[in-house]
């Protein structure tokens, strides 16, 4: 069971002070990729507000039990960086010019790409020989 968490949510003075951290709390390596964060307009049903306030992975960083991730709005360059307590952390930056998180209720992490895929084949399809 994956078990990538939100350990802290500080929404900053500025763009570039907002931040997100995740922790691996579980006992396997993780992928980063296909995680998602949203505020809770993603609940509300508004696809434009939604996809305005989601961030998704598309890194395929492995993140190993313990390791954290930490999301800023702003601007950088993402990679592995030492943080003020002596451990490495994976950072990536949205590239954002206006704050996100400091206006939502509440923020949520998603794995979609866990969830089981549907697909639906067109009757053409369907018939075609494998």
């Amino acid at each position: 069971m994956p078990m990538l968490r939100i350990v802290e949510v500080h929404a900053g003075n500025s763009v570039s002070g907002e931040y997100i951290v995740l922790q691996n709390q579980g006992l396997t390596t993780q992928s980063l990729r296909g995680w998602v964060l949203c505020a809770d307009c993603y609940l509300y049903g508004d696809p434009a507000a939604a996809s305005d306030a989601m961030f998704i992975f598309t890194q395929d960083v492995p993140i190993k039990p313990y390791m954290r991730v930490v999301l800023f709005t702003g601007r950088g360059e993402d990679g592995w960086y030492s943080t003020v307590d002596g451990k490495r952390a994976y950072v990536a930056y949205w590239g954002r010019t206006e704050k996100v998180w400091s206006h939502a209720g509440a923020v949520h992490l998603l794995q979609p790409a866990s969830s089981h895929r549907i697909v639906h084949m067109s009757e053409k399809e369907a018939s075609a020989p494998l």
